[in-house]
């Protein structure tokens, strides 16, 4: 290529073969044309290549989005499903055992947590990722707690089995003792009934003077005289007893001391309480009760004996006139 800038660009009119003054650019050939077109489409063209390919690259970042998000809620999908899985075991075991571990409910109740957290978070890799390790922590987790629950119940199994086993033997032995308290008792109502004193020969005579002279006589009787004899029993209670002698005239008045004692149940008004030693044989025993007045009323008077636990042992009448 010839260079076109070594050469004049204004000529004479003379060299170029025009009329006039006036003088006009001259282009031998096409190389000597400006060459600002061709730039131009050159120009157009570049931008044309960037312009497609930043349209292909957003292109392809959209479509690279849209396979991200989908594979995200992919595993999202898939992580609430094992969630769920995991709350639904911890469900079945809840639901299948009447004493269930703490340990088990809260955990349940920390996958509920977990859950509803996952399903209105926003998509992200990092936070998809950390609630999977959680999934994967969660489900040794429940592992370790179900194994754990197993055992307790295993053991809880074991020892109402334990339970029930001593509480058959209790029955049994309460059964037993509550047999031999009634045969003790019963045992011990013979005993008591076979221990009890007896009495004969019971008497009452009104008798005078220092020698006791009997006297059918209200008005010169000065005292009563009652006598009665105490049975053998080698199985009763021997030393110093009490028996109450109780004497009430024809008018119903208790003569003598007119007091009153009781055991248990049973009370009575007594004129005298007798004193005796006991050793287990026949003991013959005699009380007086002293007129209160100038003289004995005359009628019927009755005697009754009673022992010291005040159950009547005899009684008798006595007719002055």
């Amino acid at each position: 290529m010839s260079n076109n800038y070594d050469k004049p660009i204004f000529m004479d009119s003379a060299s170029n073969g025009t009329d006039g003054g006036q003088s006009y650019p001259s282009y031998p050939n096409d190389d000597d044309r400006p060459r600002g077109g061709v730039l131009s489409k050159i120009l157009i063209a570049i931008l044309a290549l960037v312009a497609g390919g930043l349209g292909y690259y957003t292109y392809s970042l959209n479509k690279n989005k849209e396979a991200t998000e989908a594979d995200l809620n992919s595993q999202k999908e898939q992580v609430l499903k094992d969630l769920n899985a995991l709350k639904g075991s911890y469900d079945k075991v809840v639901d299948d055992n009447k004493n269930v571990n703490q340990d088990l409910l809260d955990a349940r109740d920390k996958i509920g947590k977990y859950i509803d957290s996952l399903q209105n978070m926003k998509l992200n890799v990092s936070a998809l990722a950390r609630f999977k390790n959680q999934a994967f922590a969660l489900a040794k987790e429940r592992d370790f707690l179900i194994r754990k629950n197993d055992s307790l119940a295993r053991a809880n199994t074991a020892i109402r089995k334990d339970l029930d086993s001593v509480s058959v033997k209790l029955d049994d032995t309460s059964a037993k003792a509550d047999s031999l308290a009634r045969q003790a008792n019963s045992l011990k109502k013979v005993v008591e009934a076979g221990s009890a004193l007896q009495i004969s020969k019971l008497t009452i005579e009104a008798v005078k003077g220092t020698k006791n002279k009997i006297t059918e006589r209200g008005r010169a009787a000065e005292k009563l005289r009652v006598c009665f004899t105490v049975g053998a029993n080698r199985i009763a209670k021997s030393g110093s007893r009490y028996f109450y002698v109780k004497v009430v005239s024809p008018s119903g008045v208790t003569l003598g001391a007119n007091d009153s004692t009781s055991e248990g149940e049973n009370t009575v008004n007594y004129s005298t309480a007798t004193h005796f030693i006991y050793d287990n044989k026949n003991v013959d025993v005699c009380d007086f009760i002293s007129r209160t007045g100038k003289e004995f009323d005359k009628g019927t008077y009755k005697v009754t004996v009673y022992d010291d636990r005040l159950n009547e042992v005899g009684s008798a009448n006595l007719l002055l006139k």
